[in-house]
C-alpha cells in the first residue's frame, strides 16, 4: 500500500464496509462509500491497492456496475457530489472518479471514461515530470490492459519521473514520492517505447543512426549506467565490452562523440517545468536519457584511447557543467560520469585535461569526482 497512510487498520475497516454492501447488493452506497474513503484516505492512498483488489474480485455484472456509476457521476460531477460529503473539490473528485472507474472495470469488456483517461494522460505529454498528487500511473496500467500503448510523449514524462527521483533538486518531492510508489514501478516495466525520449538533438540523432544500425546498436544505449552508479561495475564494462565488439569499435567510436556534440544544442521540443523546479527545464538534460549519456561516456572509455575519445568526453564533461539555468550546473551526473570515463581511460593526455578542469571547476560535487580521478582511482580499471 502506499506509505501516505500510515494507518492501515483504516483499509481494513473500509474493506469490511465495502463487503458487507457488496453482499447486500447495495452498490450505489457502495459506490458512494468508496469515494468517501478514497477521498477522507488521500489520493496517493486512493481507494487502496488491496481494496481495489476486493473491487476486481467482485462478479462481473457488479464490477461492471460500479464502474457505470462512476463513469456517470463523473460526467455531472458537479450535481452528484457535495463538497460537505466529500471535501474535495471538483477537479480532486473527477480525477478519483476516474481511477475508481478505470481500477474495477479493468479487463472487463467495455471501457467506461477510456476517452477522458486518455485526454487525462495525454496532459502529461508536453511535462517534464510527473507532478500529480495522484496515483496517475493507474491510469497507465489500465490503458495497457486495454490494449492501448499510451505516446511516447506521456511514456518520457514518466520516464523522466522515476529517472529525476535520484537527482539533487528532485529529492523528498512529489516526483520522488510518485517514483518511490512499486506499483508505478510495475506499470514502468510493461510499457513499451522507444529506447531514448525524443526531442533532443542528441537523442534525436541517435535515434535516428541507431534504427539504421539495428538490434546491437539499440542494446548498446539501452545499456545506461545505472542510476545510483557512481563508476562501472566490472558487470557492466564485461557487458559493454561485448556491446562493442556486436556493433564495431569503429563505429562506436564514429557515433558517440558525434552525439556528445549535438548534446550541446537546445531542446527541438519545449517541455513545461513546475512552479517548485527553480531551473528552467529546457535547459537540463532528459532526466531518462541522461543516464544513457552517462553509460555512453563511459564506454568510449573501454576503446584504445585517442585524442578523440578525450576531446569527446571533456566536450560533455563543459556541456554538462554548462549553468545556462542559472540555478547550478546543467547535469552534474553526467558531467561526473565523463571525469570518471576520462581517468578509466589511462591516458596522459586525458589526465592533462582533469587538471585544467580542477582549475575552474567550482561544483563541489564535481571537484571532488575530480580530486579522486587524479588520486588514481579508476586509472586503468577498464583494462
Amino acid at each position: 500500500m502506499s506509505g501516505w497512510l500510515r494507518n492501515t487498520q483504516v483499509l481494513v475497516e473500509q474493506a469490511a464496509l465495502y463487503r458487507e454492501l457488496a453482499e447486500r447488493g447495495e452498490l450505489r452506497e457502495l459506490s458512494r462509500a468508496v469515494m468517501r474513503a478514497a477521498c477522507a484516505n488521500g489520493s496517493m492512498t486512493g481507494v487502496g491497492v488491496a481494496n481495489m483488489d476486493l473491487l476486481r474480485a467482485l462478479p462481473d455484472g457488479d464490477r461492471t456496475e460500479l464502474a457505470a456509476l462512476w463513469a456517470e457521476w463523473h460526467a455531472r460531477v458537479e450535481d452528484d457530489w457535495t463538497a460537505g460529503e466529500f471535501r474535495r473539490d471538483v477537479d480532486y473528485l473527477r480525477t478519483e472518479l476516474l481511477m475508481a472507474a478505470s481500477g474495477v472495470a479493468r479487463g472487463l469488456d467495455g471501457d467506461p471514461l477510456a476517452a477522458e483517461r486518455g485526454a487525462q494522460l495525454a496532459l502529461l505529454g508536453d511535462q517534464y515530470v510527473v507532478w500529480s498528487h495522484h496515483r496517475i500511473w493507474e491510469l497507465v496500467d489500465a490503458e495497457l490492459t486495454a490494449g492501448r500503448v499510451p505516446g511516447p510523449a506521456v511514456l518520457a514524462a514518466f520516464r523522466r519521473t522515476a529517472a529525476a527521483a535520484t537527482l539533487p533538486g528532485f529529492r523528498r518531492t512529489q516526483v520522488s514520492a510518485n517514483a518511490a510508489e512499486p506499483g508505478m514501478r510495475r506499470v514502468m516495466e510493461r510499457w513499451p517505447g522507444p529506447v531514448l525520449n525524443s526531442g533532443e538533438p542528441w537523442a534525436d540523432q541517435a535515434l535516428m543512426e541507431t534504427a539504421v544500425g539495428g538490434e546491437p546498436w539499440l542494446r548498446l544505449l539501452a545499456h545506461a549506467a545505472p542510476a545510483t552508479a557512481s563508476a562501472p561495475s566490472a558487470t557492466w564494462r564485461r557487458t559493454a565490452a561485448a556491446l562493442i565488439e556486436e556493433v564495431g569499435s569503429d563505429a562506436v567510436r564514429a557515433a558517440v562523440p558525434r552525439w556528445f556534440a549535438s548534446a550541446t544544442l537546445p531542446r527541438t521540443v519545449p517541455l513545461v517545468g513546475h512552479p517548485h523546479l527553480p531551473f528552467d527545464v529546457n535547459t537540463r538534460f532528459d532526466a531518462y536519457n541522461s543516464h544513457v549519456l552517462r553509460g555512453l561516456a563511459w564506454t568510449l572509455a573501454l576503446l584504445p584511447t585517442g585524442p578523440d575519445i578525450v576531446g569527446a568526453l571533456v566536450g560533455l564533461v563543459e556541456t554538462s557543467l554548462d549553468e545556462r539555468s542559472g540555478d547550478g550546473p546543467r547535469a552534474p551526473h553526467v558531467a561526473e560520469a565523463g571525469i570518471v570515463a576520462l581517468a578509466l581511460t589511462g591516458d596522459g593526455a586525458a589526465r592533462a585535461e582533469l587538471e585544467t578542469l580542477r582549475g575552474w571547476v567550482s561544483h563541489k560535487g564535481t571537484v571532488l569526482r575530480i580530486d579522486k580521478a587524479l588520486g588514481g582511482a579508476w586509472t586503468g580499471a577498464s583494462r
